[in-house]
């Protein structure tokens, strides 16, 4: 029998995190029948044998994928979108959790939408909790109201976090691969790709949180940030400039304080003096305010 809802799982080398995120499938309240698929990218033999150790336990099927080499996020979740049988597909990235309601309270808000909505694509969203080590959960809205391309470009009232959406599958499919040009970020360009295509995002909920982000800048490379955010600018670069020149060239110092960010915090003192520098030469005003408010903390 087919499954209501296929919830889609990249992982590479982190067990922990998996069953982390294993168990709050488990323990959610919406009772529909749920097929998950796990595309393994290339972790170590012994994590392998782990891997399906682990996920014998759980009372949903659990189909797992494996790519013979570590191919990059964006071809696994390609692997993963490829892999969709069931009417509805949801993401969820290893070592991020679900709250017990996030599927019936995103179920809910699919039926009023289906309802309303007719033929036009639709996502569903939800609040989530920042949750960064050693730190309390810090709770974050996505906010849906008016023009979603410029929030999602802006990047802090509506954020493309595949693991908040749940959706028909259809939703995903039909807007195509991931661009596997971007190891990191490919959630952006997918997001932006679904609003050229007619989506809409919606959020299930006004204010509770139903997932949880667990959040690192650790291991996280500057460069290959600045790299991806810089394809995405010239794929969208008429997105961009849409919203005038002041809002690009905001956008684009905010990719060099992004970066600067991942480099201060993996302690990398060449790379934080450069991305720092460039974001100054962007925009010196705005990087001066940053540094009456916060200092040279990026």
């Amino acid at each position: 029998m087919m499954a209501t809802l296929d919830v889609l799982i990249p992982h590479y080398n982190d067990v922990a995190g998996l069953l982390l995120s294993l168990k709050s499938i488990a323990a959610q309240t919406w009772t529909g029948d749920i097929r998950v698929v796990v595309a393994d990218d290339g972790s170590s033999g012994e994590v392998r044998a782990k891997l399906k150790e682990a996920v014998a336990v759980y009372p949903f099927q659990i189909v797992i994928i494996e790519n013979k080499e570590n191919k990059g996020r964006p071809y696994t979740r390609n692997v993963l979108l490829e892999s969709i049988e069931s009417p509805y597909a949801s993401w969820l990235d290893a070592g991020d959790e679900w709250y017990p309601l996030k599927l019936e309270k995103q179920f809910e808000k699919i039926v009023d939408l289906e309802a309303a909505n007719g033929p036009a694509p639709f996502w569903v969203t939800c609040n989530y909790d920042w949750v960064w080590t050693a730190r309390r959960p810090k709770p974050r809205t996505q906010k849906v109201e008016g023009d979603q391309i410029k929030s999602l470009l802006m990047g802090a009232n509506l954020r493309a976090y595949l693991w908040t959406l749940l959706a028909p599958a259809s939703a995903f499919t039909d807007i195509g691969w991931f661009d596997e040009r971007l190891p990191r970020m490919q959630d952006l360009d997918f997001f932006i790709r679904f609003q050229l295509h007619g989506g809409r995002v919606h959020n299930a909920m006004a204010t509770e949180p139903l997932c949880a982000y667990h959040k690192s800048d650790e291991g996280r490379n500057a460069v290959e940030i600045r790299r991806c955010n810089q394809i995405i600018f010239d794929k969208h670069r008429p997105l961009f400039n849409r919203y005038g020149t002041n809002f690009t060239e905001m956008r684009l110092f905010r990719m060099e304080m992004l970066s600067w960010r991942f480099a201060q915090n993996n302690k990398d003192r060449s790379l934080s003096w450069h991305f720092m520098i460039q974001a100054a030469k962007r925009r010196p005003y705005a990087f001066a305010k940053h540094l009456w408010t916060r200092g040279f903390q990026a």
